[in-house]
This record gives structure tokens, sequence and C-alpha cells, in this order.
């Protein structure tokens, strides 16, 4: 290195550890330690260091759990290591152990010049460089000093506290981060794809994204995404998509949504959770309710049932009024009888008084009146009651007439493993833990009937909307926000029982020195709702959204009234023709019986 570059590197350090070289680290190494979480391994060189001040010095602290080791050798199962060194040139050699295990390294120097400040200061660029890890602490015994690197700056911190660490990362400097972002339900991106360069994000996981650039001070450097967009484990072992990147540590942050569960993968980790969505099923909706049945149900069954028990029961009431009437003595208003001089059989009086019942009931004119008083108050009051039927049945007939009615969709589980539907998956990971898990012999035979299919020119939605003999699986706020036009046009149908709830969260390598801020502006920004309002304005845009196509809009009617035609009231020539045959075929019969009489 050139005498200019070291003497400009030594002036950075110079600034940046300023009038604080009377700190000692024994004052702020202790707190420190006490902070870390999990077990601490003291590595020595020989059984002589046990006798080095540094070594008793930790050694008589009783806030931490230690053990030690002769050997550079790093045990897995403690997260945090001192290591102690003669000088530079021993802790250069050991720069391959400095790889990031999710925990702290404390490296003690016993000598350390002035003169070679320069020299750690690019021992620890290389550390940053090649291994992407920051967390190490370096003490310098001799000039009782304990240091951090800043890597946003290329400088020394002095550690004065136990928050030098974090405020490291609360300003980036502009530093580049290598961001990935695909399309997803809350994310898009607009992209060249000839040159795979990414233009603009838009959606609430970009808005949340620069946020963050914002706020921590760093460029972010988008990554073109790969085909498999969410990815996860493949069967030979490797890794494919935004996992498969997170995993081999390509990118910094993923901030695409993701579900927190296992990808089977302990080199990822996830942020604090954005928000939650429900795994759901969708099936094709069921067909329309033909126009010319449509008024048989513009009631509930209920109240046809309530309309025949009435009927029924009044024919019974008004058969008890005449007995009684007629055990009573009471006097009719008019004779019927004697005035056309033949008598009625009790059968024939029955008979009548069920026809015109019911003729009461229909709302039809009654073509004679009963020859009781107690009778004609009854008639009255059925014929009120009658009104009140009469008007639910026409109020609901021009309902289904705007708003067309269908047939009963699948709204549970056990109806679509009835129905013998298979289910098609477009991602892998929706087959790891969608049924897999549980007892219920239900979700045993949906787990059985999932099948993973690609997207190709068609996407899976169109052909469940479009073939209908299969359901597929997606994320319920897809359904309002890519798909919603599906769902207002009555294509496909969502199965209101989700067999899964999850948190979804954002993704990065493990470990990440980035982790602890980007959790704390974005457990802000959830707590200040402006997640929630993020995501409300997108459902609410892809409402809107639907206005832009013609022919969704023709097909839901929108904007006009609906015009009754011949074809809306296909029941009623049908009950006509159907009366007419019955009269006709009666009247035949009738007249047949009639001559045979008469011969």
């Amino acid at each position: 290195m050139s005498t200019t570059l070291q003497l400009i590197m030594l002036t950075l350090v110079g600034v940046t550890i300023g009038q604080a070289n009377n700190i000692s680290y024994r004052q702020v190494l202790v707190p420190v330690l006490s902070q870390l979480k999990g077990g601490v391994e003291l590595h020595l060189r020989s059984s002589k260091d046990g006798d080095h001040d540094f070594v008793r010095f930790l050694l008589r602290q009783g806030k931490y759990s230690m053990s030690i080791s002769r050997t550079l050798e790093l045990d897995s199962a403690l997260p945090h290591h001192v290591l102690l060194f003669a000088g530079l040139e021993q802790l250069q050699e050991a720069f391959p152990q400095l790889t990031p295990r999710g925990g702290f390294y404390i490296l003690a120097l016993e000598s350390s010049a002035p003169a070679e400040d320069p020299q750690l200061l690019q021992f620890m660029a290389e550390v940053w460089r090649h291994h992407n890890h920051s967390q190490v602490y370096y003490i310098q015994l001799d000039r009782g000093r304990l240091l951090l690197h800043n890597p946003f700056n290329q400088s020394i911190v002095l550690v004065d506290g136990t928050q030098a660490y974090t405020q490291i990362y609360q300003n980036l400097n502009g530093y580049p981060l290598r961001i990935y972002i695909f399309d997803s339900v809350y994310s898009a991106v607009i992209g060249d794809g000839a040159n795979k360069k990414i233009l603009s994000i838009t959606g609430a996981d970009a808005k949340l994204a620069k946020t963050v650039a914002k706020q921590l001070n760093f460029t972010p450097d988008y990554i073109w995404p790969d085909d498999e967009f969410f990815g996860g484990r493949r069967s030979d072992g490797s890794y494919s998509g935004g996992v498969g990147r997170a995993h081999r540590r390509e990118v910094d942050i993923i901030f695409t949504g993701f579900f927190i569960k296992d990808y089977l993968s302990t080199d990822i980790q996830f942020s604090a959770a954005v928000y939650m969505d429900d795994l759901c099923l969708y099936v094709q909706k069921a067909q329309r309710i033909p126009q010319s049945i449509m008024p048989l149900f513009a009631v509930h069954v209920d109240v046809w049932l309530c309309f025949l028990m009435v009927g029924f029961f009044g024919t019974l009431c008004w058969l008890c009024l005449r007995a009684l009437n007629r055990g009573l003595g009471i006097p009719r208003i008019f004779d019927a009888q004697k005035s056309r001089g033949r008598k009625v059989s009790s059968w024939s009086c029955a008979l009548r008084i069920f026809i015109d019942t019911w003729v009461v009931w229909v709302r039809v004119n009654i073509g004679r009146f009963p020859p009781f008083h107690s009778e004609r108050i009854f008639v009255a009051s059925l014929c009120l009651v009658s009104v009140i039927f009469g008007a639910l049945l026409e109020s609901s007939l021009a309902t289904v007439y705007i708003r067309p009615l269908y047939y009963r969709d699948l709204n549970t589980l056990a109806e679509l493993d009835e129905s013998g539907k298979p289910i098609y998956i477009k991602h892998p990971a929706f087959k790891d833990d969608l049924f897999y898990g549980h007892d219920s012999a239900v979700y045993r035979r949906l787990n059985a009937k999932m099948m993973l299919v690609a997207e190709g020119e068609e996407r899976l939605i169109e052909m469940v909307s479009r073939q209908g003999k299969f359901a597929g699986v997606t994320r319920s706020a897809s359904l309002q926000l890519n798909d919603i036009r599906y769902v207002m046009t009555k294509k496909v149908h969502k199965i209101p029982e989700c067999p899964k709830t999850y948190h979804i969260a954002y993704i990065l390598p493990r470990p990440s020195p980035y982790l602890e801020e980007l959790n704390h502006v974005v457990l802000h920004l959830v707590a200040g709702g402006l997640i929630q309002l993020w995501t409300g304005e997108m459902k609410e845009r892809a409402k809107w959204s639907i206005q832009r196509f013609p022919d969704y809009l023709a097909q839901l009617d929108v904007g006009r009234w609906k015009v009754l035609t011949l074809s809306d009231v296909q029941l009623a020539f049908y009950s006509l023709t159907i009366g007419c045959l019955l009269a006709g075929s009666v009247c035949l019969v009738e007249l047949f019986f009639g001559r045979r009489k008469r011969k």
C-alpha cells in the first residue's frame, strides 16, 4: 500500500475515533457481553493464556455463560466467540474462520501500534467484502480500546456503549443493497425484459421498501426476478426462486411477502410479520338458474313451505268453523241448499271449502261467500295474510330479475371432497402443509387429490373458470386484487372455509445485520396503520379496475335497468299451458262419463 493511501486511511481513523481514546474497553465490554444472547466460547492458544489479564477479566464476570477451548475450531452450539491474538499478522491468518454464524466475534489483539490502524481497517473491509459480516468487535488490549467497523463509510468506530453496533445500521450512507422483489399480490414490477433491468416497482410492498430505504438511507439495487418467484427446495436438494437467492446470500432483503413457514432451509430468516392472509381454494361458480324456473327460487324453501302449511292449516280452520256452526245450530245468512232444491253432502262441502281456501290464499276473488259471519271474518283475515305473502313474493321476483340467482356453490371442504374434484396447485410450497399433518379424514383425502401443475400460456384460474372440473389454490388477497374480475363476474367462487391462515413477512439471509433496523421500521409502519392503508388502497383500486373491462360490464348489466322480456316470464306461460291441458283433459273425462250415465 502506498504511503499516501496509508496517511489518508489513518486520517479517517483519527477523525472517527476523535477524542474518545481515553475510554477503556473494560467499561463497555461487560455490558456488551451481557446483552449477547447465548453462550460465549473463549479460544485460548495454550494453557499459558489462562494467566493473561484479559482472560482473567473475562472469567471474573458472572453475567454470561462461557466455555473454554484450546483450538480455533468453532463450536456450532455457541453463537459468540472470543479469540486472543498476539498481533495483526496472527489475526489475518484467522481470516477464513470469521464467517457469519449468527453471533459476534470478539477479537483481542495484545499489541497494536497506531501505524497499524490502516491495515486493521483494510482487514475489516476484507471481512465485510468476502463474508458480508460486520458482527466483529476488535479489542486493542495495549491501547484499551474496543472497536467496530462501519462498512458504510469505511471507518473504525470506537465503542462507547451497548448501542454502538445498532447505531451503525441506522444510517447506511447510501450504501447499495441488493433488493429482490417480483410480481405478487401486493407488489408489481415494471422492467425491461430484453436487458433484464427493473424500471419501477409498485404496490404496498414497494411502498414499504421505498420507505425503509429512505429511513435507513440505502440505495436499492433491484435484482431481476427468476421464473420461479417464491421458489423452494428442489428434489436434488438445491433451492430455486427467492428462497434460493436468500439461501445462497445473493440478495440482502426480499421485499415480497412470504408465508412464515418452514422452507427447509436454515440459512434464511424472516422479518417481523407485516400482515396476514388466508390460503383458500376456489372452484367454478355454480351455473345460473334458468329464467324459466327462476320464480320458484325467488324466495327460500322455508317461505314456500310456510305458504303451503298456511294453506292447509287455513282449510282445517275453515272446516272446524263449519262443523262448529252446524253443531251449535247457528242460523245461516242464506240457505243456498234450499234455494236450489238439493242437498249438498258433507264431502262436497269439505271439497268446496278446500277449493275456496286456496282461491282466497292465492289472491283470487272468491265466487261464493260463506253462509256464516264467523267464516266470513276468517276469510277476510286470510285475505290480509295473503296480501303480505303476495307482496313478499312480488318484491323477491323483482329482485331476482335484476340480480340473477345461481345454484348452490361448494361452501365447505367436506362438500369439495364429496364432489370428487382434483385440486391443482401452481407452487410446490402449497403441497407441503396445506392439508398435510391433520387428523381429519377430509383433509387427508383432499391432500391426496392435490396435483402440481405448471402455468403455461393459460392461467390456472382461467382454466378453472372455463372448465370447472377441478379446484385451485391461491391466496385470499389474490382473489381480491389480481383476480377480482373473476369473482365480480361470477366466474369463480372462493370456498369460505380456508384451511390455512399465515402471517406474512419478508426474507433475509441468515444471519443478516439489517434485520434489527428493518424490523424497527416495519413495526412502526404497522403500528401506524400505513401497511393497512396501502393494502386497502390496492383493494379499492382493484374494485375500480373492473370499469376498464366493457365485456364484464355488459355481463353484469352495470349502469342500466333490467327490461323484462317474454323470456323472463316463461314460467307463467308454462303454467298457463299446463293448466289448459289439465282443464281440457278433465273436460274430456267429464264428457265421457256424462255420456255413459245418460246411456
